[in-house]
């Protein structure tokens, strides 16, 4: 570690690339491994729906196109936010069109 540190006592443009190069990592913030749309690359639909998989959704970043410049935490949150909207809008729409009667038991008995 001496050797390195002594390496890069100099402030020239090289020196800082190589010193950029050798010390400095990045955390992986994965997006774009769930394409959105309907052609065959697809794999969720509009609503986040796993295309050809009954009842399951993908919400996280592999559903973002591109990495953004920011922290992808705040635009995740928002896909959690808009993915819970679309699935009470769905199960909304089910209970309206259900043609299966409700049961309920009553209290006491």
């Amino acid at each position: 570690m001496k050797r390195l540190c002594l390496q890069f006592l100099t402030t020239s443009d090289e020196a800082l690339e190589a010193y950029i190069r050798e010390t400095c990592g990045t955390v992986f913030h994965p997006v774009g491994t769930c394409k959105m749309g309907t052609d065959q690359m697809a794999v969720v639909d509009s609503e986040l729906r796993v295309h050809g998989v009954q009842g399951l959704r993908v919400v996280d970043a592999s559903i973002m196109p591109t990495l953004i410049t920011g922290h992808t935490n705040a635009p995740i949150i928002m896909i959690g936010e808009k993915a819970a909207d679309l699935i009470k809008a769905a199960g909304a729409r089910e209970q309206r069109t259900s043609t299966v009667p409700m049961f309920y038991q009553e209290v006491g008995k």
